[in-house]
């Protein structure tokens, strides 16, 4: 699991929007169309309307059903995590913006049609709740505290939720529709500030106890990262051209590896790589003039072994991986890494500190509730 550590402040969250949407919701069923609409039971908030009156309000009232029997939810912890108890409120949160966005997508018949996908929900659920609480765990078990402007941000950042509705009963309005109430909005919140904070304290700042020096960063990036151009030509690449409408799988592989050795012909012949790459399959390419940098377990394993056993400006054979077939040169990284040093050292502190994480999650300790371990698809509205 690739965890989202580093992600911008509260930027791409929009807490409340998670569950509120403007406008018609339409009538096609998503799923047909893809949209992540809402549920029935969750109106969509448009704040005031032209009228300037408030829609009538159809509070969301959070529920726990288990084996039929409605639970009383306050104070109960559906999951511990190294300790940490998770509410049912932040419980709730996660599952709900889990299932909208990913899987039933708002479609109150989803899980009727698909009960054998829950097992796998709550596979990601679990994910999702380590995930979300990682930054709170690291906090606790090594000292790391918010500081004043941290917590002024999180007061700031509730009062930009709430300036982004038309007036304040809008706002309120719409905590009533989700089930949400403004604690719990904190406290979603407060995590992201978090796991900056946590950031910052262990690895992003500079005297940090796991910040590198620029020695460290410069010996470990000549050591165990390389830089290439390549071309890729995907197995489909004639798919749909003229001559190939009718063409098996095999057929258009053996055109595809065929189209391949001719531009590595080329490109032995004198073409240069890089201008080749801009009219092959690999968008990544396109424009980008600097190739790939990278180190150890970030691509595909044929890819990277060829990358890292080649000479500085050797070209590879065809290199073959469940993409097409790759063309490589390798190019150097000394010079690259001095030229771009601030960027590479940021680059390369936050994959160590995504290490870390994923290092410390890696041995977390979970225990379920009684009630996590007998929920059904309908158990959480």
């Amino acid at each position: 699991m690739n965890f989202k550590k580093l992600a911008a402040i509260l930027a791409a969250l929009m807490i409340l929007m998670t569950f509120t949407a403007c406008g018609d919701t339409g009538s096609e069923s998503p799923a047909s169309s893809g949209d992540q609409a809402l549920p029935e039971n969750i109106p969509a908030v448009s704040g005031d309307t032209d009228s300037g009156e408030v829609p009538e309000i159809v509070p969301a009232v959070p529920t726990l059903t288990i084996n039929g029997e409605t639970i009383d939810t306050d104070g109960i912890s559906m999951m511990t995590i190294n300790g940490y108890e998770v509410p049912f409120d932040e419980f709730r949160y996660t599952y709900m913006a889990l299932d909208n966005n990913y899987f039933s997508f708002g479609d109150p018949a989803y899980w009727e049609a698909n009960p054998d996908a829950f097992p796998i929900f709550l596979e990601y659920l679990e994910r999702s709740l380590i995930e979300d609480n990682w930054g709170v765990l690291i906090a606790r078990d090594y000292g790391v505290e918010l500081t004043d402007d941290d917590k002024k941000q999180i007061d700031d950042a509730l009062v930009s939720q709430r300036e982004q509705f038309e007036s304040d009963e809008a706002y309120e309005n719409a905590l009533l529709q989700t089930g949400f109430t403004e604690d719990l909005l904190r406290r979603v919140i407060e995590k992201q500030v978090t796991n900056n904070r946590v950031y910052l304290d262990l690895f992003g700042t500079e005297g940090a106890p796991y910040a590198p020096t620029d020695d460290e960063v410069r010996e470990n990036l000549s050591k165990d990262y390389v830089r290439v151009y390549h071309v890729l030509v995907n197995f489909d690449h004639f798919s749909g051209e003229e001559g190939y409408e009718d063409a098996t799988e095999d057929e258009l592989k053996a055109a595809a590896k065929e189209y391949a050795e001719e531009l590595l012909e080329q490109i032995k012949g004198g073409a240069d790589i890089y201008e080749l790459a801009q009219t092959a399959d690999d968008p990544g390419m396109v424009g980008n003039e600097d190739g790939y940098f990278f180190t150890y377990g970030e691509m595909v394993e044929p890819f990277e072994e060829k990358s890292f056993e080649m000479e500085v400006g050797e070209i590879s054979d065809l290199v073959e991986t469940d993409y097409g077939y790759h063309i490589i040169q390798k190019l150097e990284t000394e010079q690259y890494i001095e030229d771009n040093f601030d960027t590479v050292k940021n680059d390369y502190i936050n994959r160590s500190f995504n290490q870390f994480i994923d290092d410390y999650l890696a041995d977390a300790e979970i225990v379920h509730s009684e009630y996590f371990d007998n929920l059904g698809y309908d158990s959480v509205k």
